[in-house]
């Protein structure tokens, strides 16, 4: 992982400045390979449904590597350390954006963290959502490449349709179990998502799961279900990842010191905070600086 390999378009990719808000990458300023870098902002690679499968691109995310098939999307999300490992074939697309375009308003807050456990897309488990994740980017792609007198503004819409069919398909799969809690859907979403912003607040303190729980009204042992249920993950694994989370932001900036920010992200101590943040990130946390990309 110290070997950090070429890569080409540098410029074109990563240094970006949003001007319009929304960065979209057409097939031919994609890099055919990047190395391994995180940034604050969020970011999706997606591979056409007419793709060549003789050359399938490959992506990392944190520990994880992911061969794209023809309609795939994988989703990279603030502070994943990521990297482009093969993209022979050129024919990656992607977006990239302020993560604050969705976080800022309220229809979408409450579907933000649910969203973010989500990475790779595969055409062949949500076909409905990878051809209609395909036709906004297309259609973003064709508005920038068109450059019209409202391209920014027409790129946003597109981006907010996109995850509103993201929300809905969220809504219509994760989320649609009878015996989830007589409030419904939408009350769940919001439950949970009072929760998860209570965990990311509280993370840098001791807090516990009957805490989490008593915090939207609900047992333990119902909490406990439910939560996994809708994120993925339990208590303890969302409580950390918010602890790395929080680590990450601060070493974003170089100032303080490693030790200061293992504490203030919530770890006991350097070597918990050491062994925990290379657990969940595949790297340590001096290296996590150094991959910084603003």
């Amino acid at each position: 992982m110290e070997n950090i390999k070429q890569y080409e378009n540098k410029n074109n990719y990563e240094n970006i400045y949003f001007s319009d808000m929304i960065n979209v990458i057409q097939a031919d300023s994609y890099p055919r390979s990047f190395a391994l870098h995180w940034h604050k902002y969020a970011e999706l690679a997606a591979l056409p449904d007419d793709a060549d499968t003789a050359c399938l691109p490959v992506l990392r995310i944190n520990q994880t590597s992911y061969r794209l098939a023809p309609g795939d999307i994988l989703m990279i999300w603030p502070g994943e350390v990521h990297e482009t490992e093969e993209n022979k074939g050129g024919q990656l697309v992607g977006l990239q954006f302020p993560i604050t375009l969705l976080n800022d308003l309220p229809d979408f807050t409450p579907f933000v963290h649910i969203f973010r456990t989500f990475h790779h897309i595969r055409q062949t488990e949500s076909p409905e959502l990878s051809q209609q994740i395909h036709a906004h980017i297309r259609q973003m792609l064709s508005v920038q490449k068109n450059r019209g007198t409202f391209a920014g503004v027409e790129t946003l819409i597109c981006l907010y349709e996109m995850f509103i069919d993201f929300g809905n398909h969220v809504k219509n799969t994760v989320l649609n179990s009878k015996d989830l809690h007589p409030l419904g859907n939408s009350g769940i979403i919001d439950k949970i998502s009072a929760a998860c912003s209570y965990i990311t607040d509280h993370c840098d303190q001791e807090i516990s799961l009957a805490s989490a729980a008593g915090h939207i009204g609900f047992s333990e042992w119902y909490f406990s279900r439910i939560f996994k249920q809708i994120t993925s993950y339990n208590f303890v694994e969302y409580l950390t990842l918010q602890r790395i989370k929080r680590a990450q932001l601060l070493l974003s900036d170089s100032d303080i010191p490693i030790t200061e920010i293992s504490y203030q992200a919530g770890f006991k101590s350097i070597s918990t905070f050491n062994r925990t943040f290379k657990q969940y990130r595949g790297c340590s946390p001096s290296q996590y600086r150094r991959y910084y990309q603003k």
